[in-house]
């Protein structure tokens, strides 16, 4: 590994975060990894070092990711790391949050000695092995460089694309696509469905013809098959992900005096829309 890279810390093993991980553990590194929920923690057993505190992950590590659901997990991740990680290491911010949020922990950080950049992702492959994810960054573009090999364990892309911050302005934009074409997908099968109209013939022309996303797909299988338990709980929890995501987005929108009333229309349907399949 470049630039001195030895020890990486990673915080965060859900969904996400647990597979980006899972791809860490391959490289000839020392990795110590942190969750607050022990079943998740549990299964790097024997493939990472397994820490008892957030400050133990920062401790003597040369980059730190954090992969949590929001600012304020990502905020009380920072407050435990900044004071044990060393100065001349590197804290990735994976979550999607402010970039203002990004801005005042970089503040905080460079009174430290310590580096941050901005490295929201998002799922380019559904796989159980390999990279997965779009990865970008924003910061010094030279401090970026200095993990693109870390970066590149878990991604199948990456891109600098400017200031800090900018790497998460971008990606709550990409999120308002998805979030936005999901809740259309189901409306759209609602309306189908309602006039009669085969579903599988919907999604093979919707298929063909470019219309039908993979997470719309996704979205409009668990509508028509909610399935088990686990299912439903997944899809709840994505309730709340995604009115977060949609509320990152109006609040982006204001702050560039840009208007979003889209946004603001399926951040008000979303939540209540997809518990309500949840509930059957």
């Amino acid at each position: 590994m470049s630039d001195g890279i030895r020890k990486i810390g990673f915080i965060g093993l859900g969904s996400m975060g647990g597979d980006q991980a899972r791809e860490l553990a391959k490289l000839p590194l020392e990795l110590t990894v942190y969750d607050v929920f022990p079943e998740a923690l549990a299964k790097f057993e024997g493939r990472a070092r397994l820490a008892s505190s957030m400050a133990e992950v920062g401790r003597d590590a040369d980059v730190v990711g954090v992969c949590v659901r929001d600012d304020t997990q990502v905020l009380e991740c920072v407050d435990a790391l900044l004071p044990a990680m060393k100065r001349g290491s590197i804290l990735l911010i994976h979550s999607t949050i402010k970039p203002k949020t990004a801005h005042g922990i970089a503040e905080r950080a460079a009174a430290l000695g310590i580096d941050v950049i901005d490295a929201p992702v998002t799922r380019t492959e559904t796989t159980k092995d390999g990279p997965f994810v779009f990865c970008m960054t924003g910061g010094d573009e030279a401090v970026a460089a200095k993990v693109q090999g870390v970066l590149n364990a878990f991604s199948t892309n990456t891109m600098h694309i400017g200031t800090l911050g900018s790497a998460m302005a971008l990606k709550i934009c990409n999120n308002l696509v998805s979030w936005c074409g999901i809740m259309l997908g189901i409306e759209v099968a609602n309306v189908a469905e309602a006039s009669g109209v085969p579903m599988d013939k919907l999604l093979t022309i919707m298929k063909r013809n470019g219309n039908l996303t993979p997470l719309m797909a996704g979205f409009i299988e668990f509508r028509n098959n909610p399935g088990d338990a686990a299912k439903r709980d997944f899809f709840a929890s994505q309730a709340g992900i995604g009115e977060k995501d949609l509320a990152l987005g109006e609040e982006l929108a204001a702050g560039a005096a840009a208007a979003s009333p889209i946004t603001s229309h399926t951040k008000a349907l979303l939540k209540k829309t997809l518990l309500a399949i949840c509930e059957g």
